[in-house]
């Protein structure tokens, strides 16, 4: 199962900020900075007793990288992080699905589980909405639809599939196009509000484990 994005925000406490905007990206989170075997810095979760037990910072090959492994569990960690869309509308992430939760169909609220899912959270504490970007086991590459769990998040499937098991996947999404073509209604978004990840396996009581490194906010150029 998942919380509502805001739910998670409400127990954010760290703002990352760049310095030379016109320069860098606005935001690289590759978790080099962070001990091995620990939960990241920066992070937190609704369910701090379990948040730890899930998703812990990992190295291979002198790179590291935030691992996760849900045996039974939803635990969703995240980070609050304000920026400009119009500046900034590039997501771009690193993802590898070790272990896929079983019998998954996430347009159900019984298959719910994913071995990998990146959130990004808009609109104001009265208006809290969400994109959900997942690597889906059963469900093809850009179908568009609401969680079962709340309509104010909108999953898009980025991913489907166990043929690239094992193997590190660059993603990349343009946040605004994406959003300007699933939420039709509202009115378009000057700034996000944070990202959020998800690897679970409560719905389908399995075992869902996968990586996540290098999650970049961009401008259209690249920077």
């Amino acid at each position: 199962m998942e919380f509502s994005f805001i739910s998670i925000l409400l127990f954010l406490i760290l703002f990352f900020w760049a310095g030379n905007l016109s320069a860098e990206p606005l935001l690289t989170l590759n978790f080099e900075n962070d001990e091995v075997g620990n939960f990241p810095s920066g992070w937190s979760s609704r369910d701090s007793k379990n948040m730890a037990r899930v998703y812990s910072v990992q190295m291979e090959k002198g790179n590291k990288f935030l691992h996760a492994d849900a045996r039974g569990l939803s635990v969703q960690i995240g980070l609050e992080k304000e920026w400009s869309l119009r500046e900034f509308p590039i997501l771009r992430w690193r993802w590898r699905a070790q272990k896929f939760p079983d019998g998954t169909n996430e347009q159900k609220k019984s298959g719910n589980d994913s071995v990998l899912a990146i959130y990004v959270g808009f609109g104001g504490w009265s208006d809290p909405h969400s994109i959900k970007y997942i690597w889906s086991d059963t469900l093809p590459v850009e179908i568009i639809f609401d969680s079962p769990h709340s309509s104010k998040t909108k999953v898009i499937v980025v991913r489907s599939g166990r043929s690239q098991m094992g193997q590190w996947i660059t993603e990349e999404r343009n946040l605004l196009t994406d959003y300007k073509k699933i939420f039709i209604d509202r009115e378009k978004p000057s700034s996000a509000r944070g990202i959020a990840l998800l690897t679970d396996s409560d719905n389908t009581n399995s075992w869902a484990v996968g990586d996540y490194d290098d999650i970049t906010i961009l401008d259209t150029n690249g920077k």
